[in-house]
């Protein structure tokens, strides 16, 4: 597809429209949104006054979009703790927000994501695999660890499949 020239952001009024739009898809970190706003070419010290002026209206808040990560997260169901670290990371987040989100997740919670895609797929797995069932345990624990579970929830989800 065609790329199209991206307009330079040289006045308050443009990045800072610029920045509303992207506000009104979904919540951004700060540093997404200086990092958009550099792809414009917009001047730092004119990011640093539309950055302040959104924080200042509530429009950006670093916490909240932490939360609507964990929140999103929590609706996927089939993915563990190092999945939402890596969506974090993605989200420009700095690491006291990661820290703080990630432990409010607790072990039990993700053991009980990593037992649920076990049940899920695990009739699947026994068909495909019924000659072996150790090379049905290794797809299981390969198909949990691409999810992003850690070795206690795996270890437990295989003991239970």
């Amino acid at each position: 597809m065609w790329n199209k020239a991206k307009k330079p952001l040289a006045t308050h009024a443009d990045a800072y429209n610029f920045c509303l739009d992207k506000l009104a898809l979904r919540d951004h970190s700060t540093q997404e949104l200086r990092q958009k706003l550099k792809e414009r070419d917009c001047p730092e010290e004119l990011q640093d006054q539309v950055l302040q002026k959104l924080a200042d209206h509530h429009f950006v808040d670093d916490a909240r979009c932490a939360r609507s990560v964990l929140d999103a997260w929590r609706r996927k169901k089939f993915y563990g703790k190092q999945y939402l670290r890596l969506m974090l990371i993605r989200r420009c987040l700095s690491g006291e927000e990661v820290r703080e989100v990630l432990g409010e997740v607790t072990e039990e919670e993700e053991t009980e994501r990593a037992l649920a895609l076990a049940q899920a797929q695990g009739d699947k797995i026994r068909r495909k695999y019924q000659e072996d069932p150790r090379k049905g345990k290794a797809a299981l624990a390969r198909m949990l660890a691409s999810r992003g579970f850690g070795t206690s929830p795996i270890a437990i989800a295989l003991e239970e499949f």
